[in-house]
């Protein structure tokens, strides 16, 4: 129950070790999940770093599985270990993030339109210190997602042929692209879509 202080290499090296024991096929079908009814909500998790749960959204929705959202995580309901993590649904609109949810509806409709994010393959294009960027590709489609947990930053990206399209449109985040350098917010999770 205690979270990992781990960096992006290790993270993705992680990640990498599990996926290379599956299929695409099964990769397709896990079971991605922030938290259940068995652990410590993610929200509670962060602490006082609860602007690091859209972090955790993006990746959730981006990530080759399904997204699975335990009942309260899309309006911040919080809770430590079980019994705790059980609480009722916030049902009062008061008591609700309405910013966080409308992450979720967001990312929910992307995921929806973007064949890249349900059937497309994965592929790292950079993980060091507190960033992890990866491209989901499905035949012409791009989608490239970027994880920054750490201050404000710029990631140059090396040819990666996968990234060579004519333009990309920002759809998630504040982040831009320039000549294959990614300008990062502090604590941001940024999603392009090449047009």
């Amino acid at each position: 129950y205690d979270p990992q202080h781990i960096d992006a290499q290790t993270c993705v090296a992680w990640m990498n070790n599990y996926r290379a024991g599956l299929s695409h096929q099964q990769q397709l079908r896990m079971f991605n999940q922030l938290d259940s009814h068995d652990t410590a909500r993610f929200i509670s998790l962060l602490g006082k770093q609860v602007e690091r749960m859209p972090l955790g959204v993006v990746w959730l929705f981006t990530w080759p599985g399904v997204p699975c959202i335990y009942y309260g995580d899309e309006v911040g309901l919080d809770g430590n270990n079980d019994p705790f993590c059980r609480k009722t649904f916030p049902w009062d609109k008061n008591k609700q993030d309405a910013t966080l949810f409308a992450l979720y509806q967001q990312m929910a409709t992307l995921r929806k339109k973007s064949r890249a994010l349900r059937y497309g393959g994965c592929q790292v294009v950079s993980a060091e210190g507190d960033v992890v960027v990866f491209v989901r590709v499905y035949q012409h489609e791009r989608v490239l997602v970027a994880i920054n947990r750490g201050e404000a930053c710029e990631v140059v990206l090396s040819d990666v042929p996968l990234l060579d399209v004519p333009a990309w449109q920002c759809k998630v985040g504040t982040g831009t692209i320039e000549e294959n350098v990614l300008s990062l917010p502090a604590v941001s999770a940024t999603l392009w879509r090449n047009r």
